[in-house]
């Protein structure tokens, strides 16, 4: 019996299961584990190590990989960073879609999708979009997968991960296969062999033959004209089942290369003569084989389906029957897959009913509409856990992004306490500066003021001492006026003494004297000098006196004082003896006394007042 062929890739296409050979297990557990072993791993590269070891055990043991994901999500914890534990939920979606816990893997997911929101690392970024858009591949919602898909490409683009990106775009190829859009599909897979190219890894190598072998096979079927496509795609499936032959100790994805052996198979089957079925045999004994070590049932019980449909063109009834209980046998118990099952009893009941087994024909009827109500109800079911886990991470999701925009208004919150103490800071600081700079302005302002008062201050001392100046000159100017009049006054005297003197020299010489005349000429001139010598001395003590002295002395004598008086006055205070004025006048002694009794008498003087002494109170 043949299985509708969509159905099977579709299956094998997004399982893209790690079906490790024994050897090629064994070499690459071990370099993981020896990694792992390493003292100075660090807790990043721990997390990720185990990541890649839970992937390569989930089939063979599930329980294990498990383990090893919980504990790489437990060592995530420790890290500030939220990439470990992002890497560790996305991990732990694959492992819960295989374990068919439908809520979990989508609770894995809203835990891997909160966690990228704590790291910038794209490679892991990439990773959790990529889980996230296959987990939506895997119900069925393509265009939300697709839309996931290329949102992981653009996370890993520069970050040196071609086996991601290859692994990208094989799902986004299955996206548009079977002849949903066959420009796409090939654009995808071309993309997905450039990158397993740049991998250098095999099994994104055999991945991308498988991808590409698809594309042809899918445009074929739109025109089954086009031979060459056919031709095109058993190449390229054959060129990737000599790579896994070649390449086996190396290999650990065999998944592939059952599904492509026996899509090999499907085609010398539908599209080609009976007598082809030697090369379909072959590739069925191949997909047998792998399905049977890697525990694939599908692809077992597919592989069981065709060769009884082999055994039917043959008319072997009977065997066709036996090959698809025996196919029965072996996968019962194993894995639970109704709707498979539910086929194969179908195709037992047409076999029965060809044979004319009507009783039997009723039986694996009955058999088939049981695992068909059973397939139904697992859908049914699983249908509404898948609703009830997506309503699930819908309302998680919103309550995250209500928790992040709650983040974001706390955040920019704190921005504008922030920004608003800056602002305050700033003016306080505006409000400080504008202070000082007033105050600064004040203290100039005081002290233009300070040294407009001091100018002012100076200004008025200055005109002061220019009063001063002005003051003294004009003393020094009465002064000098004054010591002038006392100079003509004492010119006068002395010009008037020697008249006196050139009148009197007739009278002084002696013509009986026994000194010649010249003789007697001489000591008279002698005692002449001797005289204007001290007068020199007695007029420049003259000259200190008050101007205002005679004024002064006529008002005390109620203008009395004749001109002699004032004369003797003026002997007297330049210090002149009584000898002395007689002499200068050339009179008697006697005279000048009685000149100085008369004097007294006219000033008011008492007959024990000094008279000298009072005419140098007056000066």
């Amino acid at each position: 019996m043949q299985l509708p062929l969509k159905s099977l890739l579709l299956i094998v296409s997004i399982s893209f299961l790690i079906n490790i050979n024994a050897s090629g297990q064994k070499i690459y557990l071990d370099s993981l584990n020896r990694l792992l072993a390493q003292k100075d791993i660090s807790k990043t590269d721990q997390v990720n190590t185990l990541c890649k070891l839970a992937k390569a055990n989930f089939e063979q043991h599930l329980p294990l990989s498990f383990e090893q994901a919980n504990r790489a999500l437990q060592i995530s914890q420790t890290l500030t960073d939220g990439q470990g534990k992002a890497m560790a939920y996305a991990t732990l979606i694959h492992l819960y879609v295989w374990k068919k816990d439908l809520k979990k893997a989508y609770a894995s997911r809203d835990s891997a999708m909160y966690y990228t929101r704590k790291t910038k690392d794209r490679a892991t970024l990439g990773f959790v979009w990529f889980r996230n858009g296959w987990l939506d591949l895997v119900n069925d919602e393509n265009d939300q997968a697709a839309v996931k898909l290329l949102k992981a490409l653009d996370f890993f683009k520069g970050q040196q991960v071609p086996d991601y990106e290859s692994t990208t775009y094989h799902y986004l190829a299955s996206i548009h296969s079977y002849g949903n859009n066959s420009a796409k599909q090939k654009k995808y897979a071309d993309l997905c062999y450039q990158k397993a190219l740049e991998s250098q890894q095999v099994d994104q190598l055999n991945n991308a033959y498988y991808t590409i072998g698809q594309t042809y096979f899918d445009q074929f079927k739109l025109n089954t004209s086009k031979r060459g496509l056919l031709d095109s795609a058993i190449f390229i499936y054959k060129k990737s089942l000599l790579l896994s032959k070649k390449q086996e100790g190396r290999l650990i994805l065999r998944s592939n290369t059952a599904a492509i052996a026996l899509n090999t198979a499907n085609a010398y089957f539908q599209y080609f003569p009976v007598t082809y079925r030697d090369s379909a045999e072959k590739y069925l004994d191949q997909a047998i084989e792998i399905a049977t070590k890697t525990n694939l049932q599908e692809v077992l019980l597919n592989c069981y389906g065709l060769r009884s449909e082999y055994a039917l063109r043959d008319g072997h009834h009977d065997e066709a029957e036996k090959i698809l209980l025996n196919g029965l046998n072996k996968t019962d118990g194993v894995v639970s897959m109704p709707i498979t099952k539910a086929r194969i009893y179908q195709g037992l009941a047409n076999i029965a009913e060809k044979k004319g087994d009507d009783k039997l024909a009723l039986k694996y009827m009955k058999q088939y509409f049981e695992y068909y109500k059973k397939a139904f109800n697992e859908e049914k079911i699983n249908s509404i856990t898948r609703v009830e886990a997506q309503y699930q991470s819908a309302k998680k999701e919103q309550e995250i992004a209500y928790l992040h925009q709650e983040a974001l208004f706390a955040k920019k919150r704190t921005t504008f306490y922030v920004m608003l103490g800056i602002m305050g800071i700033a003016v306080l600081l505006f409000l400080l500066r504008s202070y000082n700079f007033k105050l600064k302005a004040s203290v100039r302002k005081q002290e233009l003021i300070d040294k407009e008062k001091t100018a002012a201050e100076l200004r008025a001392q200055l005109k002061e001492a220019e009063a001063i100046q002005l003051q003294t000159e004009q003393v020094l100017l009465k002064e000098r006026q004054e010591r002038l009049q006392k100079e003509l006054l004492a010119g006068t005297l002395q010009i008037e003494e020697k008249n006196e003197l050139l009148e009197l020299l007739s009278g002084k010489v002696d013509t009986e004297s026994h000194l010649s005349f010249d003789e007697q000429m001489k000591r008279i001139l002698n005692q002449q000098k001797k005289m204007d010598k001290d007068f020199e001395v007695q007029k420049t003590d003259f000259f200190e006196t008050n101007p205002a002295f005679f004024e002064r002395l006529q008002q005390q004598a109620n203008q009395s004082l004749t001109r002699l008086d004032l004369k003797y006055c003026s002997y007297m205070l330049m210090g002149l003896s009584n000898k002395e004025v007689s002499v200068r006048l050339g009179i008697e002694p006697k005279s000048v006394r009685m000149s100085r009794y008369r004097i007294k008498q006219k000033l008011g003087l008492g007959k024990d007042d000094d008279l000298n002494l009072f005419l140098q109170n007056q000066s």
